[in-house]
């Protein structure tokens, strides 16, 4: 039996719109700690309620797969809010090579960082550090301006500590487990935390000082400090954290309509994305478009207009 003209047009026409509305696209992520934890929850979240399928291109660290976002390579990309603005900008640690097609789409929550040190040290603040092994990352990358401004807290620098070579973050973790460093970057509430507290007999947070308020900002623009609670391993109750928003950008090509899917989903569904993981706690989907000093996507931004939650 032979279709009709007509019903093969048909046809072809529902198979072409299913493989464009079947879209998939790549996120940028590390291969460890708190930013893959973050990408996985996106693309779960995301692909399991939109037309848009979101897959994780892991890489060492996060300067590996922001050219790549910029270029159009990858679709999406997640990094803290200082990190974007440098990157973006050309400055700090992305110094001499700007990423002016960088746009944010969602600003997704507060993100805590310390460092943290085993409860068996006996370093119990920053200014115990003097002397101490602290690691050193290639090229100015982002573990090396939180460490420069925990230090300067202390009243120490880079000369009053021993640095030891460290690649990315999930090798430094490995480090710190082995006793290679005596201090490592964690993120508040991070699996890396949980982690360390069952295997290390115990940890700690440093206290970052409320008064350090210009040191944050003056290595990581656009951070701010918060209390902590107590609710995780090694947050003592009333320590203060660096904090910055953790951002989720887009390649400035990426079409408005695929912008709108993900961000849609995510604004929809914000219990599923808590269920992932302790960082998602204090996602408020009020605050998806939130100011941060880089430019929003037009897709987020007609999407976010169109639910009153635009702010910028």
């Amino acid at each position: 039996m032979q279709l009709s003209k007509s019903k093969v047009i048909v046809a072809s026409l529902f198979l072409f719109c299913s493989s464009v509305m079947a879209e998939t696209i790549g996120i940028g992520t590390t291969k460890g700690g708190a930013t893959a934890q973050i990408s996985a929850a996106i693309s779960k979240v995301v692909s399991a309620n939109s037309e848009v399928q979101v897959r994780p291109q892991a890489m060492a660290n996060t300067q590996q797969y922001i050219p790549l976002v910029n270029s159009g390579k990858i679709q999406l990309g997640l990094a803290n809010v200082p990190q974007t603005r440098y990157a973006v900008s050309g400055t700090g640690m992305s110094e001499g090579k700007p990423n002016p097609d960088l746009k944010m789409i969602v600003t997704l929550f507060t993100f805590r960082t310390g460092l943290m040190v085993s409860e068996k040290s006996g370093i119990a603040s920053v200014s115990d550090l003097k002397g101490k092994k602290m690691p050193a990352f290639k090229e100015r990358a982002l573990g090396d301006y939180i460490i420069d401004a925990f230090l300067e807290s202390g009243g120490l620098s880079s000369d009053d500590v021993k640095g030891v070579p460290t690649s990315n973050f999930p090798t430094m973790w490995k480090m710190f487990k082995e006793g290679q460093i005596d201090a490592a970057i964690v993120a508040v509430g991070s699996k890396p935390a949980f982690d360390f507290d069952a295997s290390m007999g115990g940890v700690n947070f440093l206290d970052f000082g409320v008064d350090n308020i210009a040191v944050s900002q003056k290595y990581l623009p656009g951070s701010f400090l918060t209390e902590t609670n107590g609710d995780s391993p090694g947050e003592a109750e009333g320590l203060h954290a660096i904090s910055f928003d953790y951002a989720l950008f887009a390649n400035k090509d990426v079409p408005d309509a695929t912008i709108m899917e993900v961000v849609k989903a995510m604004y929809e569904n914000p219990e599923q994305l808590r269920e992932t993981s302790p960082l998602w706690k204090n996602f408020d989907p009020a605050l998806m478009g939130k100011a941060t000093g880089v430019d929003f996507h037009p897709g987020a931004i007609a999407f976010y207009k169109e639910k009153g939650i635009w702010q910028e």
